[in-house]
């Protein structure tokens, strides 16, 4: 079929709203495509101006980069990059101030808060080009999974609109619209939502479909409980979750079609994705320095797992330089100089995620808990959450708080999760001190006591996405 949208879309951006994303994703494609010395280099090139302008304009880096030996007289020695100290989430609270660049003023600039995986949300400043070259990042990994612009996608995405304000905005629906793009609440997922959502998919026949990795797999389970068909999707993209090879499966059975995973985080960004399924995740290294280190900080070869520090090469607002993302991977493949770079990541081990289940059997997954507790409805005033399901119509949170809830915040956090947990759940406020870590070492964002459920969860190694 002819895909019409796509040169009106190209002069609309051109011409029109002289949208530069289209152009960033050229550029992204002619690097991806180049040999790795050349990309070796140009990432080189531009972590040097990155660590130069730190230096600069950052207070937070000027002295530390001094006395590493990193930047002197405005030379930058790469060879000494092991010697920063890693960069922690809570060094990004501790130092906010201090980590802003001192040209905040002529920068585009705005605040993102992220839940993270771990439990603890952060806050971050980026700009509109760190935005842009972010959202091409994903366009060009779009069409690495077969999809072209104007071509039908859907995304069965977090919609904290659509829970809060029980619509999508007219601005989105106009934006789907023109670039076929469809967005269906991957936190409302009833079985009567898995129904609807089958029916939106016959009738769009979209080329690819991205999705949490969680909520895919509760509507590939439907598909393939029911025997419905999907027609004509080329890739699903899994992201936002652990891909565990039983949803791989499940997933591929469903739509016939390769699961690709992709791996990110809201502080960075996207980081690495796969180009064919089950190879592997290359990462995007004109956008992200990424290391894997052993706990002694020590560069992880090839077939061996790590801590992930990722820098951020696009955001001059506020520069996170060998940030500690708290995820694990194992390297497929890395170069060690003049620094040590990831090319490709074997597997992200991650952390654990559990979804919670409803009465009626659907499930809500954990990163909405992630998102509405740690973005949505937190001003600051929340350190650290554990969700934990005692039981279908009974959730404990627990809480670290760095100051007292606001006026009628517990309200509008119960209110929210009853509308999606249903209206009879009991939300109970545990504030404490502390929250431990699982036996395993791990922490646990949310935690389910219901028996029987989560068995895939230690079905072979698992590929997160944390964005």
């Amino acid at each position: 079929m002819y895909n019409w949208r796509r040169p009106i879309l190209a002069f609309y951006d051109a011409h029109i709203t002289k949208n530069p994303i289209p152009g960033h994703v050229t550029s992204l494609d002619a690097f991806h495509r180049s040999p790795i010395e050349h990309r070796r280099q140009i990432q080189v090139r531009r972590l040097t101006q990155l660590l130069r302008h730190a230096s600069h304009h950052v207070p937070y880096y000027q002295d530390l980069l001094h006395n590493a030996k990193v930047v002197r007289n405005d030379e930058v020695d790469l060879s000494r990059f092991r010697q920063i100290p890693e960069f922690t989430r809570d060094l990004l609270r501790d130092e906010f101030e201090h980590l802003k660049s001192d040209d905040l003023a002529s920068r585009n600039w705005y605040r993102r808060t992220t839940g993270g995986s771990t439990g603890e949300p952060v806050v971050v400043l980026q700009d509109r080009l760190y935005d842009d070259v972010g959202r091409a990042v994903k366009d060009l990994h779009y069409g690495w999974a077969g999809c072209e612009p104007g071509e039908p996608l859907v995304s069965l995405w977090g919609s904290e609109r659509d829970i809060l304000m029980n619509s999508e905005g007219w601005r989105n629906k106009l934006s789907g619209f023109i670039r076929n793009q469809t967005l269906l609440n991957s936190w409302n997922m009833t079985k009567a939502d898995l129904q609807r959502y089958v029916k939106t998919l016959q009738r769009v026949e979209p080329v690819v479909i991205e999705a949490y990795a969680e909520s895919i797999y509760e509507l590939a389970r439907y598909i393939n409980e029911t025997g419905a068909r999907v027609e004509g999707v080329r890739s699903v993209i899994s992201s936002a979750g652990t891909l565990y090879p039983f949803i791989r499966h499940e997933v591929e059975s469903a739509f016939r079609c390769p699961v690709l995973n992709r791996y990110g985080s809201r502080e960075v960004g996207d980081i690495a994705a796969e180009r064919t399924s089950g190879s592997g995740l290359e990462v995007f290294s004109y956008v992200n320095l990424v290391e894997i280190v052993d706990e002694n900080g020590n560069p992880c070869g090839p077939g061996e797992e790590g801590d992930i520090l990722v820098t951020s090469l696009t955001n001059y607002t506020m520069p996170l330089i060998r940030y500690r993302l708290g995820d694990r991977a194992v390297v497929g493949a890395a170069a060690a100089t003049p620094v040590h770079s990831v090319e490709r990541l074997q597997a992200v081990t991650g952390r654990i995620l559990d979804a919670l289940v409803r009465e009626d059997g659907s499930t809500v997954p954990a990163t909405f808990f992630m998102h509405f507790l740690s973005v949505v409805h937190n001003s600051g005033w929340i350190r650290k959450t554990q969700v934990i399901q005692k039981d279908y119509n009974r959730i404990v949170i627990k809480m670290i708080t760095a100051a007292p809830p606001p006026a009628h915040a517990l309200d509008e956090i119960r209110s929210t999760l009853q509308r999606v947990m249903g209206r009879n759940c009991r939300i109970e406020f545990d504030f404490v001190d502390s929250i431990p870590p699982s036996s395993s070492g791990k922490y646990r964002y949310t935690i389910s006591h219901l028996p029987g459920l989560n068995t895939g969860a230690s079905s072979g190694p698992a590929v997160m996405d944390g964005k």
